[in-house]
């Protein structure tokens, strides 16, 4: 009797014993496994969350090279129009200019001097072919090929008019969130002279203010 007991207390107490360890085991290999997936799932989180980055990097690349194009044109087409405050505002305070072997003290000594040596010559700027590289956060660098017509209102003295053709380097610095011109050099290729020519007077140019345009 007392040896069947015992035998039925050994079975029982073995039963318990493997019951508690397979829940050690089961315990053991849920630990196991969040230890193994976790790392998986973060990795997981960071990669998916890489090509967002990637797309707003290129994104945000696209908008700087685009807000550079409207720059330069601003720049053209103020030298054009004869906006020299709206030129020289264009520019880093500390902004190098070198054009045509001529380098200018600051973005209003370059706009005004061109303003006052050409008078109301009329002129055409374009820029083509750009190539910009966003070196940095807040810089670029750019290569533009350029042409420009330039005459002066033809009278007996006036300057010899020109069809230029040449290449800007530039580099741009973006303060506050714009993108301003750092440095210019100006090299020209080929100057074709050109006759002068005297614009035809029109109803509005003859009710707007002089005013006089710069060469570059």
């Amino acid at each position: 009797m007392h040896g069947q007991e015992n035998r039925n207390t050994a079975a029982w107490r073995s039963r318990i014993g493997a019951s508690a360890l397979a829940a050690a085991l089961l315990m053991v290999g849920g630990l196991g496994a969040v230890a193994l997936t976790s790392p998986s799932a973060n990795a997981h989180d960071r990669s998916a969350s890489e090509p967002s980055r990637s797309l707003a990097a290129k994104v945000q690349r696209l908008e700087d090279i685009e807000d550079i194009h409207q720059l330069k044109a601003r720049y053209f087409r103020f030298v054009d129009e004869k906006k020299h405050d709206e030129l020289a505002a264009l520019f880093t305070p500390h902004a190098k200019l070198v054009t045509d072997g001529i380098t200018w003290k600051s973005p209003k000594d370059f706009a005004y001097t061109i303003r006052d040596l050409t008078g109301k010559a009329p002129s055409a700027h374009s820029g083509m072919m750009p190539e910009i590289t966003i070196t940095g956060p807040n810089t670029a660098s750019g290569i533009w090929s350029m042409q420009d017509v330039l005459t002066f209102p033809a009278s007996k003295d006036a300057p010899q008019g020109h069809h230029g053709y040449g290449q800007y380097r530039e580099t741009y610095r973006k303060i506050d969130g714009k993108w301003l011109i750092d440095s210019v050099l100006l090299t020209r290729f080929r100057m074709d002279p050109i006759p002068n020519w005297t614009p035809p007077k029109t109803a509005a140019s003859e009710s707007a203010p002089s005013q006089t345009a710069p060469a570059n």
